[in-house]
């Protein structure tokens, strides 16, 4: 394993999520088309990686990031470029015979274009719907062995607040947008062999909800990715402190994992790699070790980690909305928590009465905070989150 810090990890760098996985498949095989959700960082795009580079239970498997897209045309012509190059449509021909015999939907693509025994997109081609070249596409699919193509879309959410903002904030090309994602998914010719999976780093619900959007998405079956378990989290931490050899008693690394409190991988990782630059090889990890990490951590050097946090509030919360949730949570960062009358208080001080309900759900989804053991008391879910708060935002 390697330590891989803020970037999805891939093949042996990737912490096995049974569970997570587990659910996946039990869901897919019951034909449930998909939305992973979890905040941000919590390792939504590495199980992704994991299915597609894995191929398990032998399914066909695409990725597609679409993160930059900005209208619905581009989101469909870039799906269809990422099906059409996967080694599975280009090994044995058998997708150029099904062209070439006249299957009813793949004869009416035009974007595709057929070289002997090649297959590649037409880029002069001017199509002004690729909506419907996708769905001839996946409609006219017949797998050699029957098997289901599994369409990975990662950062959906995003691609719909994009196409809000390039529309001024009018949300009406978004619903089309939605529309049609949901006929596709709901197609009797495509339902039964393709299967949706969504994910993002921001939330689909509340994006989706902020537009009215709700009854577009409501075939999709939710799957949460959770914190790692403590067992979970102590193994990973171990791998870790394996690359240097390194030597951690129980009580050590209880005190290292209450201190982390928000059990996800980037935070053991981004833990794990300052205590392994203190640490000598073959060394043991100690309490003031961890520490002079945790002090490491919140430095300039990794403001890069942090920073993110802190634009998307400018980027998803308009106005006063924002102005109320940059105050909420420097109050929380300074007082430790915050409850409900003050979390209002703050909310009638900037005029946001009707909004502060989904501003606070909004930052719990997205990792920021959490009121778990008490509904009216919330607080950073990070202790890491918290102190880079306040030495950097905290006024």
């Amino acid at each position: 394993m390697k330590n891989v810090v803020g970037n999805p990890a891939r093949g042996e760098s990737f912490y096995q999520r049974k569970r997570e996985v587990d659910k996946i498949f039990e869901r897919i095989y019951n034909g449930n088309n998909l939305q992973i959700a979890a905040p941000r960082r919590i390792g939504k795009t590495s199980i992704l990686y994991y299915l597609l580079d894995n191929k398990l239970e032998d399914y066909i498997y695409v990725y597609v990031d679409t993160e930059a897209v900005i209208d619905e045309n581009e989101f469909y012509k870039k799906l269809l470029k990422e099906i059409i190059k996967t080694d599975e449509f280009k090994k044995s021909g058998w997708f150029q015979n099904l062209m070439q015999k006249g299957n009813k939907f793949l004869s009416k693509i035009k974007s595709v274009k057929i070289m002997g025994q090649e297959i590649d997109f037409d880029e002069a081609e001017i199509i002004s719907d690729y909506k419907n070249e996708v769905e001839n596409l996946l409609a006219g699919l017949e797998f050699e062995n029957k098997q289901k193509l599994i369409l990975l879309i990662d950062e959906f959410p995003q691609t719909i607040q994009n196409i809000v903002d390039a529309n001024n904030g009018n949300s009406e090309k978004a619903i089309h947008f939605l529309q049609s994602n949901r006929e596709i998914r709901l197609n009797p010719d495509i339902n039964l062999k393709v299967t949706f999976i969504y994910t993002g780093s921001i939330g689909l619900n509340h994006t989706v909800s902020a537009i009215k959007g709700s009854a577009f998405i409501n075939d999709l079956n939710s799957i949460e990715v959770e914190p790692l378990i403590k067992e979970e989290a102590e193994d990973l931490l171990q791998e870790l402190l394996a690359l240097k050899t390194l030597h951690a008693e129980a009580e050590v690394v209880n005190y290292l994992l209450a201190k982390i409190e928000w059990l996800i991988p980037f935070h053991i990782q981004l833990a794990a790699q300052e205590i392994l630059s203190l640490s000598d090889k073959d060394g043991q990890v100690t309490e003031q070790i961890i520490d002079q990490a945790f002090d490491n951590l919140i430095t300039a050097r990794n403001n890069n980690h942090f920073e993110h946090y802190y634009s998307r509030l400018k980027r998803h919360f308009k106005n006063n909305n924002f102005l109320y949730a940059d105050e909420l949570l420097q109050a929380i960062a300074y007082n430790d928590t915050i409850d409900k009358g003050n979390a209002y208080n703050l909310a009638v001080k900037y005029a946001v009465e009707a909004e502060w309900r989904q501003v606070l759900e909004i930052l719990m989804y997205d990792g920021y905070i959490n009121n778990n053991g008490n509904n009216n008391i919330y607080r950073f879910n990070s202790p890491i989150l918290k102190m880079w708060w306040l030495r950097f935002i905290c006024k």
